[in-house]
């Protein structure tokens, strides 16, 4: 499987050797900052890539003026005569991902909520809410989103 999507559009203008150290640069991209490259034209000795960012352990991101620098400095050993146009998109993490025990707490108390309320309207038995509320247990980015959406509004 190919580290840069639709890399065989450069077959004719650039040589075996080259799309190898591309492909190869690319996985390093990938694997550190989960950076994905897709080629999307061939036109004229323009070439228009795409770079988006993917969500990282780290929480981490680059911005969209770095995805572009990385990606041109990806493609910068092709020829001179072929110019490179970036299209970057950077991660936007969910606004779920902000849930925690105590986001949850700090909502509660704003908003006067109580465990058995929020038992009652989402239909979920209050000892699990109670655990998720508590840190007792782990909450799964669907209960994120969840409590997000049930406390956000």
């Amino acid at each position: 499987m190919s580290n840069i999507e639709n890399i065989s559009l450069l077959s004719g203008l650039v040589s075996p050797e080259r799309i190898m150290k591309l492909e190869a640069a690319a996985a390093r991209h990938q694997q550190q900052s989960n950076i994905l490259f897709a080629i999307r034209s061939v036109e004229d000795q323009v070439i228009e890539v795409s770079a988006v960012q993917g969500e990282k352990a780290s929480g981490t991101y680059a911005s969209e003026a770095i995805l572009v620098k990385r990606t041109q400095d990806l493609f910068s050993k092709l020829p001179s005569e072929i110019k490179i146009r970036v299209a970057a998109e950077t991660y936007l993490p969910s606004p779920a991902s902000l849930v925690d025990v105590s986001w949850i707490e700090k909502k509660m108390n704003e908003k006067g909520v109580r465990i058995k309320k929020i038992a009652f309207d989402t239909g979920i038995d209050r000892e699990s809410i109670a655990d998720w509320v508590t840190g007792k247990r782990r909450m799964s980015q669907i209960v994120k989103a969840m409590f997000y959406f049930y406390l956000s509004k």
